[in-house]
């Protein structure tokens, strides 16, 4: 798996991004922390319902001790716009409503956290981080 990596895209605390080609990336985790953090995101996208799905980055493939996860890519950027910031806002409170607290989407001071976000070709948007948040179900 890991002869496909062509470049680092990003790096968090627990987990490296890495670009591995064809609108793919991979999520490997640096420690214990960053293997929970890609269980969460394997168990949301499996258990979520079809609304909060859509908003969830789309998940191919995981290994089975979840020290990585294959995921889709979104290049396309959240915008800096008040209405994108009114569109996050409903999607954090319905996303609330079926259980599902986003962590790490909004700064302390309310403004969204571009890097964990995207724009599908839709418009839709899409938390391409969400193995910090909470399910409460």
């Amino acid at each position: 798996m890991y002869n496909y990596i062509r470049k680092t895209i990003g790096s968090g605390v627990y987990r490296n991004v890495y670009d591995i080609g064809y609108g793919y990336v991979l999520k490997v985790a640096k420690s214990e922390y960053g293997k929970r953090c890609n269980w969460k995101e394997v168990y949301l996208y499996g258990t979520a319902p079809c609304y909060v799905r859509r908003h969830l980055g789309k998940i191919l493939d995981y290994h089975r001790d979840y020290s990585w996860i294959m995921m889709k890519r979104y290049r396309n950027q959240f915008p800096a716009t008040r209405s994108y910031r009114r569109k996050l806002h409903r999607v954090s409170v319905n996303l609330r409503k079926y259980g599902i607290y986003p962590f790490d989407v909004v700064t302390v001071a309310g403004k969204p956290k571009r890097k964990n976000l995207r724009i599908n070709p839709n418009g839709k948007i899409v938390f391409i981080d969400y193995g910090n948040f909470r399910d409460r179900r």
